[in-house]
């Protein structure tokens, strides 16, 4: 089995290769918002996956409370980060997306 690590690199290799405009800077929540809910849904999953790695080599529970976000939000289709796109259309998603967990879960700021 994969480690979480290595399932979060490859899903988010697997983004940047298909979706290769998603990371200039003029991809806006307006654009993801007309992707599929599937499409949406795997753009959030990765993003979270990602900060969950990142954030766990700094602060464990506040990873444990990104993992615990995304069971609690991911069947719903991350109603929370997308209510925050609609409201945010002009921003990158990622920006978004981190916006939302760090204010489930706190600042992703770090000595």
């Amino acid at each position: 089995m994969l480690s979480r690590k290595a399932l979060a690199i490859a899903s988010l290799c697997t983004i940047v290769c298909a979706q290769a405009h998603s990371a200039d800077d003029k991809f806006k929540s307006a654009e993801f918002l007309t992707w599929s809910p599937e499409s949406q849904r795997s753009y959030i999953t990765t993003a979270a996956t990602a900060a969950s790695v990142i954030v766990a080599a700094n602060v464990r529970d506040q990873a444990k409370c990104i993992d615990d976000w995304g069971i609690k939000y991911r069947e719903g289709f991350y109603q929370p980060v997308i209510e925050a796109m609609k409201k945010l259309p002009d921003y990158h998603p990622m920006a978004v997306t981190i916006a939302v967990l760090e204010k489930a879960c706190g600042d992703f700021k770090y000595r």
